[in-house]
């Protein structure tokens, strides 16, 4: 008990000061195909405040790599989480990003795919030049309420922690995007 409130306040004092955190997420394999989240992971995650939204669905022999938070007056888009997913191989990868606020609409992209979200609604996902990506890459509109926090799929490159990797198959990223939940 005493350990976890220690964890409580070191959390709370990181996000008040402003933190950028970054966990590396060890798992076995799953036994289906969704990647969970531990307890400390959760914990982490949450202790910015912004409701955490992931994928019910990920392609077969992918995990939950890592994640990172970020919070504070230097976060120019207030409260963010990434939380990024590539297969045992290491050579495919997407994320799940989320924002309390600051986006604006993307731009429409060589491909779009529709999304009908049972959750944010219908949007799309679009195939262009995002980001740091030198190449076509997959990244959704963001998905959420009028005031956010928003959540979007991210592909490949468009981040620096989706560097090293392929986009998986867009048809497999709508898929992933649609079945982004609230979690409890």
């Amino acid at each position: 008990m005493k350990s976890s409130k220690h964890l409580y306040s070191l959390i709370a004092a990181l996000v008040g000061a402003c933190v950028t955190a970054s966990f590396a997420i060890a798992q076995p394999k799953p036994s289906s195909n969704q990647a969970k989240l531990t307890t400390t992971q959760l914990k982490v995650l949450r202790s910015i405040g912004l409701n955490i939204a992931l994928p019910t669905y990920v392609p077969a022999n992918f995990r939950l790599s890592r994640a990172s938070v970020e919070a504070g007056r230097e976060n120019a888009q207030g409260l963010r989480y990434l939380v990024v997913y590539e297969n045992y191989d290491g050579d495919r990868c997407f994320a799940i990003e989320s924002t309390s606020g600051g986006i604006g609409d993307l731009p429409p992209g060589s491909n779009s795919y529709a999304i009908n979200s049972p959750l944010f609604g219908k949007s799309s996902l679009e195939q262009g030049l995002y980001g740091n990506a030198k190449q076509q890459t997959l990244l959704s509109q963001w998905l959420g309420s009028k005031n956010g926090p928003f959540y979007r799929f991210v592909g490949a490159n468009v981040a620096p922690e989706l560097s090293r990797c392929n986009n998986i198959s867009p048809q497999e990223a709508v898929k992933v995007t649609q079945s982004i939940r609230y979690l409890k």
